[in-house]
C-alpha cells in the first residue's frame, strides 16, 4: 500500500516538516522524483511528489507564485524542499500561494538524501508493484483470448477489468466512439478533449473536476484514441501495453474490411456486368449477407468531395454495403434500405435508393431505379426512395419508362444521327445547358473554337426542331437530358 505525506512527517529519520497543505496530508504518494525544472508539472502528475533543492524554483515572486499554481492544476501530490540547499532566499509568496492553496509543501533538513524519501516510497509501494506486474500478466492474457476474435468491445471490456479502470475507444477527429457498440465518452471528458487542440504528442494528461485521465493515441492506427481514467493501476508504461493489445485487433479487423471490400467490389463488378447466373449469384450475396428480398442500390455522386475513411467509418457502425465507382456515380448496395440516412449522414452528399432488388437479374433495372431516385433528391430531401419518387418532382419523370419515353421524344432523332455519324452532338447540349448557354464557357470546356460551337448548335436545333433561344424548348431539352440520366441513357 503507497505511504501518505503523513507517513512522511511521522518518520523521524526523514526530519520532515510541513509548512501548509495540512488537509492533504493524507495524499497517497505513487512515486517522489527530483526535478529542477522551471516547470515541472509537465512531468509529475496525480499522487507524485516533487522533490527539489531549490534550483529550479525561481526567484521572482510573480514567477514563485505561477510556479505553485501549476504544481497545484497537475494535481501533484506535494512539494519537498531541501532546507539550505539552492533555493532563493526570499520564498514568501511562494508560501502564501501554497497556503492559500492549501498545497502541501515540506521543508526537509538536508541532511536527509532524496534518495531516502524516494527508498521509504518504493519500500512501501511493493505490493502496488507487484500488482502491476499481475496487470500485464492480465493484460497479455486478454491479447491471447483477442486471438480468438472476441472482438474489441469484449477485449475492452477485459482490459478495463484487468487494470480496474475505465477505458473509452474513440475517434480522435469526431470524439465519436470508435466502433459501433463501444460506450461514448462521458461528457466532461469530451469537453475536454474538444477544448484541447489534437497534437501529436503520444500521451497526454487530462484534468477536471472529476479527475485525471491518461489519452494516447494507437501507433498502428492514429485515428484512434484511447482514454483511462477512474483511479486503479493505470499509468504510461501500462497504456502502452494496452494500446499494442488493441492496436493488434484493430489491424487485424483493418485487414479483414479490406479483405471484404475487394470480395464486395469484385461481386458488385460481377452483378453489374450480367457475369452471374440467379443461382451463384443469390449464393454470394446471402453469403456475404446481402438478402436479395431485401438489398437495395444505391447512387451518389460526390466522390470528390467524399470524406476520408468513410467506408471504415461505416463498418465501424455496423453499417454492411459493398461499393463501387463507376464513373462519377458511386454506385452502393445496401444489406436494406434501414441504413441509408446514416449512410448519407458519413457520404455527405444526396443519395437515391431503388426498390429491393428481389432477384440478381433485376440489377440494371434496380440500378435505373437508384438514379431515377437520386434525380428527385433536393437540399432539403438528401434521400429518395424509389417507390416514392412519384409526385415530389412533378417535371420530372416519375418512373422509368416515362423517363426513356420522355428522352426518345424530344432527343431520339440527335441520338441517333450521334450513333450514325459517330457524332457527339448530345454531349455538346449538355455542356451547353450546363454552362447556361454561355458560347465562351462551352467552347472553353469542349475545348472547340467558338464557331465550331455555333456551327454544332445550330445543327442540334435543325435535328431536333427544337430552338435554343426559347425558353420552353430550352426547358424540354433539359429535362429530356435529365430523363436521359435517369435512364441511364448518358450523354
Amino acid at each position: 500500500m503507497p505511504i501518505s505525506i503523513q507517513d512522511i512527517l511521522d518518520d523521524n529519520a526523514l526530519s520532515t516538516r510541513l509548512v501548509s497543505g495540512a488537509s492533504h496530508v493524507g495524499r497517497l504518494l505513487r512515486w517522489a522524483h527530483v526535478c529542477e525544472l522551471p516547470d515541472p508539472s509537465q512531468w509529475l502528475g496525480e499522487g507524485e511528489l516533487l522533490m527539489t533543492t531549490g534550483l529550479g524554483i525561481p526567484a521572482d515572486a510573480a514567477a514563485q507564485r505561477e510556479y505553485i499554481e501549476r504544481l497545484a492544476r497537475a494535481r501533484v501530490a506535494g512539494l519537498m524542499i531541501g532546507e539550505n540547499m539552492h533555493a532563493p532566499s526570499g520564498m514568501e509568496v511562494l508560501f502564501d500561494t501554497a497556503m492559500q492553496l492549501d498545497f502541501p509543501l515540506l521543508l526537509t533538513h538536508s541532511s536527509v538524501p532524496f534518495s531516502a524519501v524516494a527508498r521509504a516510497i518504493i519500500d512501501a509501494s511493493k505490493q502496488e508493484e507487484q500488482e502491476r506486474r499481475s496487470a500485464v500478466a492480465r493484460i497479455y492474457e486478454s491479447a491471447r483470448m483477442g486471438l480468438r476474435h472476441v472482438g474489441v468491445e469484449f477485449l475492452l471490456q477485459r482490459l478495463a477489468a484487468d487494470l480496474r479502470t475505465q477505458l473509452y475507444l474513440f475517434d480522435a477527429a469526431s470524439l465519436e466512439p470508435w466502433h459501433a457498440g463501444l460506450a461514448p465518452l462521458p461528457a466532461h471528458w469530451r469537453a475536454a478533449l474538444g477544448k484541447r487542440a489534437n497534437t501529436t504528442t503520444t500521451v497526454t494528461r487530462h484534468s477536471t473536476e472529476e479527475g485525471d485521465a491518461l489519452v494516447m493515441a494507437l501507433p498502428s492506427v492514429p485515428a484512434c484514441k484511447i482514454l483511462a481514467c477512474g483511479g486503479g493501476l493505470i499509468d504510461y508504461g501500462l497504456l502502452h501495453h494496452v494500446t499494442a493489445v488493441l492496436g493488434i485487433e484493430l489491424e487485424r479487423q483493418q485487414v479483414e474490411h479490406e479483405r471484404l471490400l475487394r470480395q464486395g467490389w469484385e461481386l458488385l463488378d460481377d452483378l453489374l456486368q450480367q457475369r452471374l447466373s440467379e443461382r451463384p449469384a443469390h449464393e454470394r450475396l446471402g453469403a456475404l449477407g446481402y438478402p436479395v428480398g431485401q438489398a437495395v442500390f444505391a447512387v451518389a455522386r460526390c466522390q470528390a468531395d467524399l470524406p476520408e475513411r468513410w467506408s471504415q467509418r461505416l463498418h465501424l457502425q455496423g453499417v454492411a454495403l459493398l461499393s463501387r465507382v463507376q464513373g462519377e456515380e458511386l454506385i452502393l448496395l445496401l444489406a436494406s434500405d434501414a441504413a441509408a440516412e446514416q449512410v448519407q449522414q458519413v457520404l455527405g452528399c444526396p443519395l437515391g435508393l431503388s426498390n429491393p432488388l428481389g432477384h440478381s437479374g433485376r440489377t440494371p433495372e434496380a440500378l435505373r431505379e437508384a438514379r431515377l431516385a437520386l434525380a428527385h433528391t433536393s437540399a432539403s430531401r438528401q434521400v429518395a426512395y424509389y417507390g416514392r419518387a412519384s409526385g415530389e418532382l412533378l417535371w420530372l419523370p416519375s418512373s422509368l419508362e416515362e423517363a426513356q419515353l420522355v428522352y426518345r421524344r424530344a432527343l431520339g432523332a440527335l441520338a441517333d444521327y450521334d450513333q450514325q455519324q459517330g457524332a457527339q452532338l448530345q454531349h455538346t447540349l449538355q455542356v451547353f445547358l450546363e454552362q447556361n448557354r454561355s458560347w465562351q464557357k462551352t467552347a472553353e470546356r469542349l475545348n472547340v473554337h467558338r464557331q465550331t460551337l455555333v456551327y454544332r448548335i445550330r445543327r442540334i436545333e435543325e435535328i431536333t426542331g427544337l430552338s435554343l433561344d426559347s425558353t420552353e424548348d430550352v426547358a424540354v431539352l433539359w429535362i429530356a437530358l435529365r430523363a436521359a440520366d435517369i435512364a441511364g441513357l448518358k450523354a
